[in-house]
């Protein structure tokens, strides 16, 4: 079945291999916080300080959740991280950026040091860590903390 869709969709959301966006590429997260502070102000006729405590409390709640996951995370790292490639990175990095390096890794024996084959570094560029051609690199060196973003740290 034919539809205005079929001739347009080129022009909708294809982009996201390009733009960092490091791994969220989903709204699930907003209707789910606007969810949570829907129950928690349970109607709109508080005044505003009522709000405003509410919000500041869930916020709070949120960031110490956040926080404790990301601690065990850098924490509790699987035994096939403590080799040299990832020394620089263990303790700093979290486990996630960590798995995800770990398959970029295995990324490298098939790239290698070609970077027309790595794939347009698309690691690099939507979760801002280093991808299969930069990752040979590096050798058997460990990998430097500073070509992980900002925001795996």
């Amino acid at each position: 079945m034919a539809t205005w869709l079929c001739s347009h969709k080129v022009k909708f959301v294809k982009g996201t291999d390009k733009v960092m966006h490091l791994g969220n590429t989903t709204s699930n997260r907003v209707e789910a916080t606007h969810w949570s502070l829907k129950r928690i102000l349970q109607n709109s006729m508080g005044n505003l300080c009522f709000c405003w405590d509410s919000i500041n409390k869930m916020i709070i709640l949120q960031h110490n959740a956040i926080k404790a996951s990301f601690q065990k995370s850098l924490h509790v790292v699987g035994h096939w991280f403590k080799v040299t490639t990832y020394k620089k990175l263990l303790g700093f990095v979290s486990k996630y950026a960590l798995n995800l390096i770990a398959e970029e890794l295995d990324r490298v024996k098939s790239v290698g040091f070609y970077k027309n084959r790595c794939g347009g570094c698309t690691l690099t560029c939507t979760h801002g860590l280093p991808c299969a051609c930069q990752l040979d690199l590096f050798g058997a060196g460990s990998i430097p903390l500073k070509s992980v973003h900002v925001m795996w740290t």
